[in-house]
C-alpha cells in the first residue's frame, strides 16, 4: 500500500486534510496526516480568512511555522522538523502539500537531496511557493531532482503566481504542471485530481 505524508495548510489541520484527500483514500493509499505543532490564536485565523473566501474550518488551528514579515525566518520549524522527521526515517514516503504545507514539502525536499532525510519518491506541491527562510534557500540554489507534480488554480488569487514561480524550483525532466479551474483549495475532481491519484500509485 503507497503511503502519502498529507500536510495541511496554515491555520488548517490533519482531519480537514484526510477529508479533502476522502478521494486517495478510497483508493487504498495509506494518508498520514499529522496536525502541524504550532497553534494558531485567533487573530492569525482571522486575518487569513480576510483575504481567503473558502469556508472557515473546525479547530484545531495549527500553522508549521510563523514567517516573519521578510520571510528569512520560521519560528516554530524546529518543532516541525521534529514531528516530520521520524515519520520520514520510517520509510519510503511520498509527500502531497496544500498552501503552507506545499511550501513545507518542497523544503522537505531539498533537505533530502541534502541529504538530511532519505530519498522522497515524489513530492506533489499544491497551490504553494517556494521556501523563503534562511535555513532553507542555501538547498535552493539548484533546482530540485525529486519528481513533482504542481496543482494550482487558475482562479487562485492567493497563490497561483507564487505556485507559477515554485515550479523553476524542481528539475523540468521530472516535474509535470496541471491546472483547474478552482481557487485556493484542492481539487476534489477532473484531471488535476485524476493526476494527483496517478502521481500517488505510480
Amino acid at each position: 500500500m503507497q503511503k502519502l505524508l498529507a500536510l495541511h495548510g496554515h491555520t488548517l489541520n490533519g482531519a480537514v486534510m484526510r477529508r479533502e484527500l476522502a478521494f486517495l483514500e478510497e483508493r487504498g493509499v495509506e494518508l498520514i496526516c499529522p496536525d502541524a505543532p504550532n497553534p494558531c490564536d485567533d487573530a492569525m485565523v482571522d486575518r487569513l480568512y480576510a483575504i481567503w473566501d473558502g469556508p472557515r474550518q473546525p479547530a484545531p488551528h495549527r500553522s508549521w511555522w510563523f514567517a516573519s514579515d521578510d520571510g528569512r525566518s520560521y519560528r516554530g520549524w524546529e518543532a516541525t522538523r521534529d514531528q516530520l522527521f521520524p515519520i520520514l526515517a520510517s520509510g519510503s514516503i511520498g509527500i502531497l502539500g496544500f498552501s503552507q504545507g506545499a511550501i513545507l514539502a518542497t523544503a522537505l525536499a531539498a533537505m533530502s537531496e541534502s541529504g538530511e532525510l532519505p530519498p522522497i519518491p515524489f513530492v506533489i506541491p499544491i497551490a504553494g511557493r517556494a521556501p523563503r527562510s534562511d535555513v532553507f534557500t542555501p538547498l535552493l540554489t539548484k533546482p530540485l531532482a525529486t519528481p513533482s507534480l504542481h496543482i494550482w488554480g487558475e482562479a487562485d488569487h492567493m497563490a497561483r503566481d507564487t505556485s507559477r514561480e515554485l515550479v523553476d524550483s524542481y528539475a523540468a525532466s521530472t516535474r509535470r504542471v496541471v491546472t483547474w479551474s478552482g481557487a485556493h483549495t484542492i481539487p476534489q475532481a477532473g484531471a488535476a485530481a485524476d493526476a494527483i491519484v496517478q502521481r500517488v500509485l505510480d
